[in-house]
């Protein structure tokens, strides 16, 4: 990535900008747009979903994060003349194209920054940048032949929060209204996130521009705050700092026992407020402080000292022992267990297949609302009245009655899915582990980030 060069970011409607917290309750499969949530309109690129000013996008404009389809574009990805809308029918009102129709951001030619704002962010490959080309037909269809690639950010596969903005350059023979479509590849899944930048570009001197010297640091980070939430971790919270140009990222520093030493423990993007550190040792006191930085470079104050004493560590109850079942139906399973010798204000906690289902004070539990024929471990756990777990006990795999085939429909690669639905396929039964809408890809079904065997 080239270092941070300043280029203002005009806009053409005083209300372009929005985030996350302006947004109606997104979907479960929400993950990340183009856009920030700094409410200032020349910080930042903004997609065409997130523009505000763009009003009724057929309800797109509330879940802006989900525009996600095949990835492996131009040569997969969505159709042509659906790239806006990235393939979702319901939101083909984004792929309406005209040169009066979309609001633009307004930049000059030369670097721009492009933040991405992630509601879950995704283990990373790269990320890419096509733009329109110059003679391009802004009242035709958008299609791949109109776009080319400017610019390739690859990523090592962690997640995507660790590189929250990018320089991309505005070629020299660009001039007036042009698109940019971003490109964000995942690592772990077969899908990709599409976002349509619409752009007024202004003629600059056909020089990428001199970059800008910034010196100022940002402010000092207010409402600091720390505490332990449990004998190894903590929490750590705070508000959102000011710098003339805008804050790119959060650090959590830990402060040794003289003065200078410390050590960035955490990093967060510049639209977090929170930092949970792990790995800490029972009774000790810690002491933290958060400070800001900008997209050059500049290093703010880290905010007055933040202790936290750790609680110390109390002694885990015994595991529970012979975790069995004492029947089944065709939508119940009846537990039963072993307490460990030390019971007193012990509860337990019932798991099935990883995630936990109930708890109860006594040593027995009824799964119920399971369907016919499914297949199911089961493990338990007890909670001292110190919130101290035990080791899981045994594991215990037992099947309902019936026939599973039977009770669940066929996989569809064309269907919506919601998170706990099951389907059949190959002769197995699969429960969906996130909600989506499929586009036709076979491959799907066996995306261990959508679907896992049940039976």
């Amino acid at each position: 990535m080239r270092p941070h060069k300043h280029v203002t970011l005009l806009c053409a409607s005083a209300a372009v900008a929005i985030g996350a917290a302006a947004l109606a309750p997104s979907a479960a499969f929400a993950h990340g747009f183009v856009g920030d949530d700094s409410g200032d309109p020349t910080h930042t690129l903004t997609a065409r979903v997130a523009m505000q000013a763009n009003g009724d996008m057929g309800g797109a404009q509330y879940d802006p994060q989900s525009l996600e389809a095949p990835k492996g574009f131009p040569a997969a990805g969505p159709a042509d003349g659906h790239l806006a809308s990235a393939g979702h029918t319901e939101w083909s009102v984004l792929d309406e194209q005209g040169e009066d129709r979309w609001q633009k951001n307004v930049v000059e030619q030369g670097d721009v920054t492009v933040n991405w704002t992630y509601t879950a962010p995704h283990k990373t490959s790269q990320w890419r940048y096509y733009m329109t080309k110059d003679g391009w037909d802004p009242n035709d269809a958008l299609d791949r032949d109109d776009l080319e690639l400017i610019e390739t950010v690859e990523h090592d596969g962690s997640e995507a929060s660790n590189n929250p903005s990018h320089e991309i350059t505005i070629p020299s023979d660009r001039e007036g209204y042009h698109v940019i479509y971003a490109v964000w590849d995942v690592a772990d899944t077969a899908n990709a996130f599409y976002n349509v930048i619409d752009v007024d570009v202004q003629p600059g001197d056909g020089e990428t521009p001199e970059p800008v010297e910034d010196t100022e640091a940002p402010g000092l980070v207010p409402d600091a705050a720390g505490r332990a939430v449990s004998s190894t971790e903590a929490e750590i919270t705070w508000g959102a700092a000011s710098d003339d140009r805008g804050v790119a990222r959060y650090q959590v520093v830990r402060l040794g026992a003289t003065e200078g030493d410390f050590q960035v423990v955490k990093e967060v993007s510049a639209t977090g407020r929170s930092a949970r550190l792990t790995g800490l040792q029972p009774g000790e006191v810690y002491s933290f402080g958060v400070r800001a930085v900008d997209a050059a470079g500049n290093v703010g104050l880290a905010h007055t000292i933040l202790t936290v004493r750790m609680p110390e560590q109390a002694a885990a109850p015994a595991a529970p022992k012979h975790l069995h079942d004492m029947g089944t139906t065709e939508s119940t399973v009846a537990l039963m267990w072993t307490a460990g010798d030390d019971t007193e204000g012990v509860r337990y906690e019932v798991f099935r297949d990883g995630d936990k289902v109930g708890e109860t004070g006594a040593t027995d539990f009824v799964d119920v609302g399971l369907r016919a024929g499914s297949r199911h471990e089961y493990t338990v756990r007890a909670v001292n009245l110190d919130g101290i777990a035990s080791a899981m006990s045994n594991r215990h795999v037992t099947t309902t009655k019936g026939d599973a085939a039977s009770e669940y429909p066929t996989w569809d690669a064309h269907a919506a899915y919601t998170k706990g639905d099951r389907v059949t396929h190959g002769g197995s039964v699969y429960e969906a582990v996130q909600s989506y809408q499929g586009h036709g890809d076979p491959n799907w079904i066996t995306a261990p980030s959508l679907w896992k065997p049940v039976s």
